[in-house]
């Protein structure tokens, strides 16, 4: 099975719970929404971003990633989101946006 399952939960935040049972959350961040367009694909992209900086693409990098690891991975997601939120049409933010 996988490595990790990411439950999003719009501006409730993010969620993930771990092979071995573990499960880690994050608040969603608050903007005006404008457009909702693009915010899931943004979290993907988001997830997958911060997961390869945290050297952590394969399942056992992934199984061996810290709490404090999965809040900084899921809150750089929630921030990439709560930015697409707030612009009109799909436009996630660049990762230099997120710093």
């Amino acid at each position: 099975g996988p490595a990790a399952a990411v439950l999003t939960r719009g501006g409730d935040g993010l969620s993930v719970r771990t092979r071995d049972g573990a499960e880690h959350t994050v608040p969603g961040e608050r903007v005006d929404v404008v457009d909702t367009i693009g915010a899931g694909d943004t979290v993907n992209a988001a997830l997958l971003h911060r997961l390869a900086e945290h050297k952590a693409l394969s399942p056992a990098e992934i199984a061996s990633l810290d709490a404090g690891q999965w809040r900084d991975i899921l809150g750089f997601a929630a921030r990439a989101a709560a930015i697409t939120c707030s612009r009109a049409g799909a436009q996630p933010p660049y990762a230099s946006e997120l710093a």
